[in-house]
């Protein structure tokens, strides 16, 4: 009887860390999934503590040895592979940048990346060239990502209540999402936060809810992201004069808030790159290092048979489109 081969793939960013077990012939084992990997934002003991317990929790006890472990992970990916390695024995591991596995999870090797998960970037992935526009963070930048959808979305919730701007939902949703009296007493929740990032990040799926019930102001933050990611994408596009091959591929949580979003997105970019492909990923992130693991593995595989056996094997994983998304 041959022996089980084992295979992890992992994705870890702002606001959480996932990762897979799985066999040589794609069966999903395991999954198992704790919160952020950014050191620069949580305490590095408590990531420890987590990616520890997420190695306990993921590696089944008669896994003793992983082939191969792919994986994506914003901050100290070493965090995540020793809690692996004291558990059993590991052998090539892969790490991958954000911009290549979301395009590999849209079935894609070239083309730009319009990532909004708690962050934001924009990724020009090209046969001879990298380009990267975004990415500085939620003080200096991060413009259209979960965060400053939050952050957007609290500052709209201020101007409904004080008559700054249009009437909105917005007031009595984050007052009973937080269990708060007044508006004002937000102030004291989020200053007593260790995590301001995460909760404001949060914020987002208030925010998906106030638009997806055709809230005004709701429905602006996400047209004001969409634009300030259209900004990112077509600055990475004119590093190569508009001439690049391969689609437009939108990636992260940010976008399955409301179609507005994208659409918004879509017809900007569609302004200056009226011939580009704008198009959602076919899976998660993750699942893009899975096929990245795969074509350096099994190279002879071709890219179309990866992508239908994927489709059943790791069906839980499919992207997500927005609940207000019409092809």
């Amino acid at each position: 009887m041959e022996k089980r081969r084992y295979r992890i793939a992992a994705d870890g960013g702002g606001t959480k860390l996932i990762a897979v077990l799985y066999d040589e012939k794609l069966n999903v084992l395991k999954t198992a999934r704790t919160q952020g990997t950014n050191q620069l934002f949580r305490p590095p003991e408590v990531v420890r503590a987590e990616a520890d317990a997420l190695a306990g929790e993921l590696l089944l006890p008669e896994v003793g040895r992983v082939e191969s472990v792919d994986y994506s992970i914003v901050g100290d990916s070493s965090v995540f592979l020793d809690a692996l390695r004291r558990r059993a024995e590991i052998g090539e591991t892969r790490g991958h940048g954000e911009g290549h596995v979301a395009l590999a999870s849209a079935g894609e090797a070239y083309g730009i990346v319009a990532q909004a998960g708690t962050g934001s970037d924009a990724f020009l992935i090209q046969p001879d060239r990298r380009e990267i526009v975004g990415g500085w963070g939620m003080l200096l930048g991060d413009e259209g990502g979960g965060f400053d959808i939050g952050l957007h979305t609290l500052r709209a919730s201020i101007w409904a209540e004080d008559g700054r701007g249009v009437p909105s939902v917005l007031p009595d949703m984050i007052k009973k999402e937080w269990n708060l009296e007044r508006l004002w007493d937000m102030i004291g929740r989020l200053n007593g936060d260790p995590d301001k990032r995460a909760a404001i990040a949060a914020v987002s799926h208030i925010a998906s809810r106030a638009a997806l019930m055709g809230d005004e102001a709701a429905l602006k933050v996400y047209a004001d992201a969409a634009r300030e990611l259209a900004v990112q994408v077509l600055t990475a596009a004119r590093r190569v004069d508009g001439r690049f091959i391969g689609p437009i591929v939108t990636s992260g949580g940010a976008w399955k808030g409301t179609a507005k979003m994208f659409e918004v997105f879509r017809d900007e970019v569609k302004k200056s790159l009226p011939d580009a492909s704008v198009r959602f990923p076919d899976f998660e992130p993750i699942v893009g290092s899975v096929i990245l693991g795969l074509e350096a593995d099994m190279p002879q595989l071709p890219k179309p048979e990866i992508m239908k056996t994927l489709r059943e094997s790791f069906a839980a994983f499919r992207y997500a489109l927005p609940p207000d998304y019409k092809e």
